[in-house]
């Protein structure tokens, strides 16, 4: 799954930096989403969890891609390969963007989101009032039970209104258990039943083993089967009561009961010899498997999961479920790719243990050589296509030969459809023509996105197309009218990055482009033409801006809100104390005349007022393979805060009242922290400590504040310098 070494250089410098300004981590004034830690910046988002904006992904990526990679999260390689085995008939082509992180849009995908697209589940009831007690034990299973009454032939209604009743405090019973109510046969042998289940809720073993064990010949055939199977259930966790720590985590199998899981052990078998075909057969054959972990024979455990890799429908929910089991029970544990290697026939768990292990050591080493992985050849003898999938993938994030990534995935584009083994060989073969800027790349996408599925694989393939052409530095082909990058996330991504003001003008007029797309048009537009310093171009741009346009949205998850908030550069807030006109009308002024201190000061109120200090759009990574990466076509540098104040204050003939405002708004600019709120967003730790005024630069803004304009309202209102 995660990967614990991700960022380390990142992170390392996070803590130094940290080291070196206690005051201003504790206080929270430097977040994530400030030093751009992330892969990329999204706004003022937090970029925990940021996709890496390119198809490469050496390191664990918290976002997912439709190609089998190390940077994936294993869960994600094990479903696609299981897919890749077993094609799906019924992939879905229109699922709705990742609903776990509205950012990853079409193009990636969260473990969570992976499964909500191919099965999604049922809407959860709203759930209960604080004041209503719930009986957590009690909610898993109850479906069945009540199903169960309802097919029991002979039970009154009064009775399964009682039972079910009953079955909600399961687990948490006080003692109370109606049965006076209850009188019937069957009656009374679910209500056995539930007292049973009550004591195993509880871990009450003997009582409910010899509940159970009564329920077996039970005339109702679902009592007598679920006793038959629950002392499975009882026995594994008798086994692994004492096997866990204070914090829930398996201490090992030598911890674990032997006795017990030879009773578990024993159930199991007792239980399939009676029912076959049994209602929860395929759970005791799961647990077989449980029995074999917490016994700590991973050889055979190993061996199991081979075969149910080879053999699970990759359209099936339980392939999600194995990909779960494998990652938690294998992949996870340190010694994992070592007792899969130690296996001889094992090339799937091998194949991605292996791409795991390409993933960068903590000195950016691949962590798999290439002698070791030419020494498995012969493991995967009947999988060579997956075999030179991981050669390629070696050679691309070992910075190897792309030349012999075209000899090892032939190109094989022009497909109907993609399995996700071949989707992942030919993307590869992609970046390898990127990397030696052949000129035929771009064709080669888009021969690719004829027979990629609309979810996950498509997007990807646009943006292979559409980093081409940004390096091509023809980004009006990318939004020309019969441009095949028809992906909204990806297009946002370029709207705000690399999209001329021409061609954003033309988007946020575009009707038959999404509202959200249009509305990132606008913005951003507007943004760069206030930020770069052309203020004629934004008093006439302002235009585009519909009367409705949303000013609530804010400017803390711009990636990830519904609404973008466009409507600030017309309703948004001009002035709180300082007398301003609408922003508007500052443009104009500043159009005239760009160095109108008053015009600058109002400038800078509204970034304040409206949350823009330490927002950002879409910052790509330096790469040129990276989406979003090049020139915007703006001139100018975008103008910060304290920018406008630095400037103003060395104005010696600024008048009074202005130049006491922008000592007074200087000083605030790092009020209460200390650190400078007012400089913009930066990337890096050396950025922000490059911001910082001199602390006797700041006590001697305030004293001439105060010994140089006393009357000003802002002298007598400022206390203290930070």
């Amino acid at each position: 799954m995660t990967d614990t070494k991700r960022s380390i250089p990142q992170l390392r410098n996070l803590v130094g930096w940290m080291r070196k300004h206690p005051l201003l981590a504790v206080t929270g004034a430097v977040t994530l989403s400030t030093l751009g830690a992330g892969t990329a910046l999204w706004a003022c988002a937090d970029s925990s969890c940021a996709p890496g904006w390119q198809l490469a992904a050496a390191d664990y990526d918290c976002a997912g891609r439709a190609m089998i990679s190390p940077g994936n999260d294993t869960r994600i390689n094990l479903v696609l390969l299981m897919q890749s085995l077993h094609p799906m008939p019924d992939a879905p082509a229109n699922g709705k963007p990742d609903p776990w992180d509205r950012q990853f849009g079409k193009t990636f995908m969260s473990w969570g989101g992976l499964r909500e697209a191919y099965w999604p589940q049922p809407e959860q009831a709203e759930q209960a009032r604080y004041d209503e007690q719930i009986c957590e034990p009690a909610l898993n299973g109850t479906p069945a039970f009540v199903a169960a009454l309802g097919a029991e032939r002979g039970l009154p209604a009064a009775e399964r209104s009682a039972l079910v009743a009953l079955r909600a405090q399961t687990g948490c019973n006080e003692g109370s258990w109606n049965e006076a109510a209850i009188t019937s046969t069957p009656g009374r042998e679910y209500l056995a039943y539930l007292k049973a289940a009550d004591a195993f809720h509880k871990n009450e073993w003997a009582g409910a083993s010899q509940g159970f064990s009564a329920l077996t010949r039970a005339k109702s055939p679902w009592v007598a089967e679920t006793a038959g199977y629950m002392p499975i259930r009882i026995g594994l966790r008798m086994a692994i009561a004492n096997a866990v720590d204070e914090w829930g985590d398996f201490e090992g199998a030598t911890k674990a009961d032997k006795a017990s899981l030879a009773m578990a052990s024993g159930a199991i078998d007792d239980y399939l010899k009676a029912y076959p075909k049994g209602l929860y057969a395929a759970s005791a054959e799961g647990l077989k498997r449980r029995v074999t972990w917490l016994s700590g024979d991973m050889a055979t455990l190993v061996r199991r999961y081979e075969t149910l890799l080879a053999n699970t429908p990759g359209s099936s929910e339980a392939a999600a479920d194995l990909a779960e089991e494998i990652d938690n029970k294998l992949l996870e544990r340190e010694d994992g790719a070592a007792l899969i290697a130690a296996q001889s026939n094992t090339p799937l768990l091998l194949a991605v243990a292996d791409l795991k292990q390409m993933r960068p050591t903590g000195d950016d080493a691949n962590g798999l050589s290439a002698s070791d992985l030419a020494a498995q050849k012969g493991v995967f003898g009947r999988h060579a296509e997956l075999y030179g999938l991981l050669e390629a993938s070696h050679a691309i994030y070992g910075g190897g030969d792309a030349k012999a990534v075209l000899a090892l995935l032939p190109d094989a584009a022009r497909q109907p459809r993609f399995t996700p083994l071949a989707f992942s060989r030919q993307t590869l073969r992609g970046m390898a023509l990127g990397k030696l800027h052949d000129p035929n790349e771009a064709g080669f996408w888009r021969e690719l996105l004829a027979g990629a599925n609309p979810l996950y694989q498509r997007p990807l393939a646009e943006m292979g197309l559409a980093v081409r052409w940004q390096r091509d530095r023809r980004i009006d082909q990318i939004f020309a009218p019969t441009s095949p990058i028809g992906d909204p996330t990806i297009r946002e991504v370029l709207l705000q990055t690399v999209a001329s003001p021409a061609i954003l003008r033309t988007s946020a007029a575009n009707a038959a482009r999404p509202a959200h797309e249009r509305d990132v048009a606008r913005f951003t537009l507007l943004y760069k033409e206030l930020t770069r310093g052309a203020y004629a171009d934004f008093a006439r741009d302002v235009a585009l801006v519909p009367a409705n346009a949303n000013v609530d949205g804010g400017l803390w998850d711009f990636a990830r809100q519904e609404a973008v908030p466009a409507g600030l550069f017309h309703k948004g807030r001009w002035s709180d104390g300082f007398p301003c006109p609408a922003i508007a009308e500052t443009a104009t002024t500043l159009a005239r005349s760009p160095d109108d201190s008053r015009a600058r000061l109002c400038l800078g109120d509204f970034y304040r007022l409206n949350g823009f200090d330490s927002f950002s759009l879409f910052t790509p990574d330096d790469n040129e393979m990276a989406l979003g990466n090049g020139p915007d076509g703006f001139s100018g540098k975008a103008l910060s805060r304290g920018a406008i104040y630095d400037a103003i204050i060395a104005n010696k003939a600024a008048a009074a009242e202005l130049r006491a405002y922008a000592l007074y708004r200087a000083v605030m600019c790092y009020a209460p922290s200390g650190y400078n709120g007012c400089s913009g967003p930066a990337r890096t730790m050396e950025e922000i400590d490059a911001a910082q005024a001199p602390q006797s630069t700041r006590k001697a803004w305030f004293t001439e504040l105060k010994q140089r304009y006393p009357d000003s309202r802002w002298a007598k209102s400022l206390r203290y310098y930070w």
